[in-house]
């Protein structure tokens, strides 16, 4: 999440014309993928059910919901917005078809937001592809498993045994599996194994004898991973992709040649991704922020196996499948407005112009069966009493370039003007991201205030306040949410002597939004 002000809020509607604005950081300009996977571009592609797009970094809140569910306050920086969102479907309405490989669409609409009180507005930028979900078939893969053998892992590694068996289930004879473990020493337990029944059979054994001991020689393992994962994709047609799994946080701050992000980054410039499988409880958001500041890079936390082999049987082909890089969006602010607020975006990236705008930058768009979702926000410039007015339908009220690199293609770009919609026009994913976007403001500002602050009467308040317009809810796509947030106000109801109190007030409708109070 980046917030920097309360905000008016914007909507998204684009049609592409190509131009050469936005070149992408020079060190992630070296290379680009020259395996792109089997994507399906004709016509009648058009017809059916097409795939979206999703930005990389954190896939998941796992972490933060397991800690909760433990009777836990998690720290704020073990929680992103863009975690929140990659786990919901967040589809806009009526929208053109895609007839290229990335679109993006939206809408905005009169929200009120807890923990920014002075919001008035909220808009979401969707993406979506020409690439239908039916005939959809991920390019042949090269994946090298770099596993945590240490110690520590020992009460984890049947987890992982079990993630490496459904990695397994998910390839076919196209693809191929290394696995590599790093303990006191790194050894190479399987070179490049093809996933035909001969190669299952091995596979299958390998990752059996699989043994925790040792301590964490993590650094030795990853560069060990990922001179397998180049030395075995000269040979291979397809992409090559690195998996880590581990409970330990890596070394992400240095940026000597040994470190974990220098490594990660020179792989990406030789076409090579990866994926970060979290299985304890060490992770936090500055693990995803650094993952997704490389191109090609994401990560999940899977707390049980249950949440891993449901994630692997429907994602697993689309999480290893990057459909765009270096993606670069700029929002300038209409007339008498200014930008406040941008919720969705993995990393840290944001730059100022001297005009009002603010640019950033995504290093990797990956393809989703989930129609995700970035949410911008403004408010009123020049005021220090924000008016109680909606912004008009139709209103202009910021302008978006949008600038990115097809895999394997070359840079492409879009203008918009930004309108928005009434609230009863505003689609689903719109009046589900609303109640997200507050969830993610109100926990991140609850846990600030809980660890931080050590103010348990503030961080209850918000929390209990949430947890009202959830009892509300209607919406069965949002039950974890409603279970999460009625978890977190218990444990804090607790911590500030508020236990045993009357519920939140249910079915209270904000008189200018229309949503839950």
């Amino acid at each position: 999440m980046c917030s920097v002000r309360p905000w008016l809020a914007l909507s998204l509607a684009f049609s592409f014309s190509w131009t050469a604005w936005g070149q992408p950081p020079d060190d992630e300009r070296r290379r680009e993928r020259s395996a792109p996977a089997v994507y399906d571009f004709s016509d009648d592609a058009l017809s059916g059910e097409m795939l979206s797009a999703t930005p990389g970094g954190a896939q998941d809140i796992a972490f933060f919901r397991d800690r909760v569910a433990a009777g836990e306050i998690p720290h704020a920086n073990v929680f992103t917005p863009e975690g929140l969102f990659s786990e919901h479907d967040l589809p806009l309405g009526k929208k053109a078809r895609c007839r290229q490989l990335l679109c993006a669409t939206g809408e905005a609409t009169a929200v009120r937001l807890l923990a920014q009180p002075n919001v008035r507005a909220l808009g979401q930028l969707g993406f979506s592809s020409n690439i239908d979900a039916k005939k959809f078939r991920r390019a042949p893969l090269n994946l090298v498993a770099v596993v945590d053998k240490s110690g520590s892992m020992q009460h984890v590694l049947p987890l992982v045994q079990a993630s490496l068996r459904e990695v397994l289930a998910q390839l076919g004879p196209r693809d191929q599996l290394a696995i590599v473990l790093y303990g006191d020493t790194v050894d190479t337990l399987v070179l490049p194994t093809r996933a035909d029944p001969a190669g299952r059979r091995v596979l299958a054994a390998a990752i059996d004898r699989i043994e925790s001991n040792g301590s964490t020689a993590m650094e030795e393992g990853l560069r060990v991973g990922f001179r397998l994962a180049r030395r075995s994709a000269r040979a291979f047609e397809g992409t090559t992709r690195v998996m880590l799994f581990t409970d330990e946080r890596p070394n992400v701050g240095a940026t000597d040649r040994h470190s974990f992000m220098s490594m990660a980054r020179s792989a990406s410039n030789d076409g090579i991704g990866m994926t970060t499988i979290g299985v304890g409880l060490q992770f936090g958001a500055e693990l995803a922020t650094a993952i997704s500041s490389v191109r090609g890079g994401n990560l999940l936390f899977f707390p049980d196996a249950a949440t891993m082999k449901r994630k692997f049987e429907d994602d697993f082909d689309t999480m290893v499948s990057e459909l765009a890089h270096d993606l670069h969006l700029r929002v300038r602010p209409g007339k008498g407005l200014k930008l406040a607020g941008i919720y969705g975006i993995p990393g840290d990236k944001l730059q100022w112009g001297p005009d009002g705008s603010l640019e950033l930058h995504i290093a990797t768009v990956f393809l989703s069966r989930r129609s995700g979702a970035i949410y911008v926000a403004v408010e009123p410039a020049g005021s220090d009493a924000l008016p109680r007015v909606m912004p008009a339908v139709g209103d202009a009220i910021a302008f978006i370039e949008l600038a990115f690199t097809p895999l394997g293609g070359k840079r492409r770009t879009t203008t918009a003007s930004l309108a928005t919609v009434a609230l009863e026009d505003a689609s689903v994913g719109l009046v589900r991201g609303a109640l997200l976007v507050d969830e993610a403001t109100v926990l991140k500002e609850a846990a600030r205030l809980h660890n931080e602050a050590n103010d348990q009467e503030g961080a209850y308040q918000l929390v209990h306040a949430l947890a009202g317009r959830f009892r509300a809810l209607r919406d069965p796509t949002l039950e974890a949410e409603r279970t999460l947030v009625l978890a977190l106000e218990q444990s804090l109801a607790l911590r500030s002597g508020h236990a045993g109190e009357p519920s939140a007030r249910a079915g209270v409708r904000d008189p200018v939004s229309g949503l839950p109070r």
